[in-house]
């Protein structure tokens, strides 16, 4: 039999939709009175009556039939917020006492924000085995959709489960669309490495937060699981499933830890797969809590926390139970307390009693509870351990007085640092003196070696045709001049054009060499920027005040650009040899 052909299987043997489980799902939705007062017709949703009320039914006021409550109340109007509104006003129907909102048919427009979504898992006890049917229900008023006013709300099968003693089987589909049952997922065995492998339904919509109703909880009553107290299970579980597959395998530990209030446990098994089996005897209900009677006894008089008796079990018995419910009642966190013992080589209840010593003590600021008396002692023990205190003695790693020595300590820690800190500030500075006196250094000796790097720089880029030139700079002073003459950023370039990083050219007219025009900045033979006054405006709110030079001499700067990529050729005389004659760019 394939996987399909099961599934198939075990979804035809569920039982179906009785009247009294349909009715349970259409009390999930809200119950609406739809009127056309001008017909006197009234349509129910609560119990699928449609009536029109005649003259003699008016003059009938009990409080089980008055259809002058229903005929009178003004139409509700939907609230515009689901969530937050207030409840809208309701009435009782006349027919079943359920409680109603009245809507006037010509005035509830199409009803598509009448509608509603639900989930349901409906129970029942049938053929030796407690089944659990999840539905997607939905309920339309729309006219459009042509849905009867008094109809029952649609629901789609979207999982079975069949729960037996020792076993467990389901099968589900997605929840939107008409996707089959393909596979049935069995759980036969205990629980194993923290997780279940069957999984409540509608899960691909669950990061929604949408729950599910459970109906039919009566029918627990009628199986095995009936002592496990699922009513009070389903009211503090988000998965109430996995509640029912847990209790085919453990129900009596969970009848006893939920008898007993410590529904907790129970949810930390259902939702995460944690079984706390340092407690907690899941093989032998008998031993649950492996304690003798006197401590049982102790313990149910308690808050009943399952940490308790971890911390108990942890001491192995060196301590008793009723001192380590006085340091849970004091704020005691296990894992932190116990990992700070571990570090530092004390046994755990020597260093809990030390703490709790602390809790309460004016000296020590007033501590309210053991957790905060580590944190002060950790931070004692951390000052003290960097200021290379004799921490394996006893009277210095639990000093007498915690105060006076955290003190202490913490101040001479705090001094170091400041010390520390200040050097590494000085070592900083230090530092940045070092590569700014090399950075000049290296600015110099390029300022020294700069005429041999303008002559190549002439001799590459060097440039005139018509009215214009393109030249290299003198020096660093020629740029930063070029700079605040023209008002933009090549000051910024200087060095590095100087340590020939970067290459900066200026285009001049040829009337007038020293007049600073237009800059340019190039990488080989790729011209990066032109730009002249203030960059022609182009960072400016208003945008730009001058045309794009990269526009305006396009002729003349695509003629000096071929000329580069062909490898600056000049005449015997210095002059750049063009490939052929160019018409001049427009004068400026």
């Amino acid at each position: 039999m394939t996987d399909i052909e099961k599934a198939g299987r075990l979804v035809r043997q569920a039982p179906s939709l009785n009247q009294a489980e349909k009715d349970a799902i259409n009390a999930l939705f809200p119950a609406y009175i739809f009127r056309r007062s001008c017909t006197g017709e009234i349509w129910t949703t609560c119990c699928h009556r449609h009536l029109t009320v005649k003259d003699e039914d008016m003059m009938v006021t009990t409080p089980e039939r008055n259809f002058q409550e229903v005929m009178w109340t003004p139409h509700q109007r939907e609230p515009k917020n689901r969530w937050m509104d207030p409840p809208q006003p309701r009435v009782k129907c006349p027919f079943c006492g359920e409680m109603v909102i009245v809507k006037e048919l010509g005035r509830s427009g199409g009803r598509d924000n009448l509608s509603r979504y639900r989930r349901a898992v409906v129970l029942r006890w049938y053929r030796g085995a407690l089944w659990a049917r999840a539905y997607d229900c939905g309920k339309r008023y729309s006219r459009d959709k042509g849905y009867s006013l008094t109809g029952e709300p649609e629901s789609k099968l979207v999982g079975v489960y069949r729960f037996r003693p020792g076993l467990v089987e389901a099968t589900t589909r997605g929840w939107y669309g008409n996707y089959p049952f393909l596979s049935v997922v069995q759980q036969d065995g205990p629980l194993t490495k923290g997780r279940w492998r069957i999984h409540g339904p509608f899960n691909a919509n669950a990061e929604y937060g949408i729950g599910y109703d459970v109906i039919g909880l009566s029918e627990i009553e009628k199986s095995p699981f009936r002592y496990c107290m699922a009513a009070e299970a389903e009211k503090k579980t988000a998965k109430f499933l996995e509640f029912l597959t847990a209790c085919c395998f453990y129900p009596r530990q969970i009848e006893m830890l939920m008898k007993a209030g410590m529904s907790e446990v129970v949810r930390d098994l259902v939702e995460r797969g944690v079984k706390h089996t340092a407690v907690i005897d899941w093989d032998d209900p008998k031993k649950a809590f492996k304690l003798d009677r006197q401590d049982v006894k102790f313990f149910l008089t308690t808050n009943r926390n399952i940490q308790l008796l971890e911390l108990y079990k942890r001491l192995k018995g060196r301590v008793p139970l009723t001192e380590c419910e006085l340091w849970m009642s004091s704020g005691l966190d296990i894992q932190k307390t116990f990992r700070a013992a571990r570090k530092w080589n004390i046994p755990p209840e020597k260093l809990i009693r030390y703490l709790a010593g602390k809790v309460g003590c004016a000296r020590y600021g007033g501590m309210t509870s053991i957790c905060a008396a580590r944190r002060f002692w950790e931070d004692y023990v951390n000052a003290a351990e960097a200021m290379g205190y004799p921490l394996h003695r006893e009277n210095i790693l639990l000093p007498k007085d915690l105060g006076a020595a955290h003190d202490e300590a913490t101040k001479k820690h705090q001094v170091r640092l400041e010390r520390e800190r200040a050097a590494r500030r000085l070592e900083w500075e230090r530092r940045q003196k070092a590569e700014q006196a090399e950075h000049d250094r290296q600015v110099r000796l390029a300022e020294e070696k700069y005429d041999e790097r303008r002559k190549k720089l002439e001799k590459k880029y060097g440039f005139a045709m018509d009215s214009y030139a393109i030249r290299a700079p003198l020096g660093k002073d020629e740029i930063l001049a070029e700079a605040r003459k023209l008002q933009h950023c090549v000051g910024g370039y200087a060095d590095r054009h100087i340590q020939g990083k970067t290459t900066i050219l200026f285009m001049r007219r040829v009337k007038n060499l020293d007049e600073p025009w237009l800059t340019i900045e190039m990488t080989g033979n790729e011209l990066i920027q032109i730009h002249g006054y203030k960059n022609e405006g182009i960072h400016t709110a208003k945008g730009r005040f001058a045309p794009d030079p990269r526009e305006v001499y396009r002729d003349f700067l695509d003629t000096w650009l071929e000329w580069l990529e062909k490898g600056s050729k000049r005449d015997k005389k210095g002059n750049p040899r063009l490939p052929r004659k160019k018409k001049g760019a427009v004068a400026a």
